[in-house]
């Protein structure tokens, strides 16, 4: 019986968090208004600023595009 509660558990947590990844960012705004984790994107997990989508951050203000690189394939032989 506990393990059937475990699961129930966690599937629905698991399916909260899959509709909380699809949400519109105007709704998760809004959530972020009960709480600052609530209003993230789903890739941000932190206020780190590597990305450069956080307000604020250094990356934002100091990206520069890298150069291209040429990638050359081997066949196997």
């Amino acid at each position: 019986m506990g393990q059937t509660w475990a699961v129930v558990v966690l599937v629905s947590l698991a399916a909260l968090y899959c509709l909380w990844y699809v949400l519109p960012n105007t709704l998760r705004q809004r959530l972020g208004r009960l709480h600052r984790a609530l209003g993230r994107a789903p890739s941000c997990h932190s206020d780190c600023g590597r990305c450069g989508q956080c307000p604020g951050s250094i990356t934002a203000a100091s990206t520069q595009p890298q150069p291209e690189q040429t990638v050359h394939f081997h066949p196997k032989r």
